[in-house]
């Protein structure tokens, strides 16, 4: 039985060989095509996803303060005296005379008798500060630390664009820090220390790139120390009680 079997085998294959080659034959014939395997669909890629670019840090620019109505360097004097109770100064030689105002008591000029320093602390003044000191477009230097002055700092000093040195600190001045001080490109020191001020310290002051010396605690100011700001060598940070942002 085995044997049969096994003789069958050959005889099974050579069927199913003549088989296919006969049905392929017919198909042939009648003109139909084989047909043809199914190709696998390609399988599709992921997209890769892009990276989003990280922005650089840019330094914010500092607002620009309105310009004041162009006025005589005697005349902008005048209305800091009157608006700061001038009579009632520890010393006010010689303002409001007649002569040269390089003689008056803490002003300096240059040789075309223009204000190049304005030096007018602890003389009991009162009042704020005028817009019109902006008039004074060859100050270098400007002392008013240690008087009574109060209100806000004015915008308009923003656009002293010689200012070297404002000191305004150990004052009663109040409001925020005009973000346009950050326009003070030649600036080395700023003092603000010891007044009312609020708010949060301007991210513009990062502008001042010349600047040496920053005094601002005392004061009541809130949020961060702008990181910009790291890099100034003299200043009072520690005595904030302020993170850096």
């Amino acid at each position: 039985m085995v044997n049969s079997i096994s003789e069958s085998r050959p005889l099974c294959a050579a069927l199913a060989a003549f088989a296919a080659l006969t049905f392929a034959a017919l198909l042939t014939a009648c003109g139909a095509d084989a047909p043809t395997p199914t190709p696998r669909p390609t399988p599709t890629a992921a997209p890769t996803a892009t990276p989003t670019p990280i922005p650089a840090t840019t330094p914010t620019a500092a607002p620009t303060a309105t310009p004041t109505p162009k006025l005589s360097d005697r005349e902008a004097l005048v209305i800091l005296y009157n608006a700061t109770g001038g009579p009632n100064w520890t010393d006010n030689t010689n303002w409001l005379s007649d002569k040269p105002i390089g003689a008056w008591r803490g002003v300096t000029t240059d040789d075309n008798g223009r204000v190049t320093s304005l030096a007018l602390y602890d003389n009991e003044l009162s009042g704020e500060i005028p817009a019109e000191l902006s008039s004074l477009s060859g100050l270098i230097s400007l002392s008013l630390d240690g008087n009574e002055l109060s209100g806000a700092i004015p915008a308009e000093l923003g656009n002293l664009s010689n200012l070297i040195y404002l000191h305004l600190n150990s004052n009663e001045l109040s409001g925020e820090i005009p973000a346009e001080l950050g326009s003070l490109s030649n600036l080395r020191e700023l003092a603000l220390d010891s007044n009312r001020l609020s708010g949060e310290i301007p991210a513009e002051l990062g502008n001042l790139s010349e600047l040496e010396g920053l005094e601002i605690s005392d004061n009541r100011l809130i949020g961060c120390v702008p990181a910009s700001l790291r890099s100034v060598p003299d200043n009072d940070f520690d005595q904030l009680g302020l993170p850096f942002c």
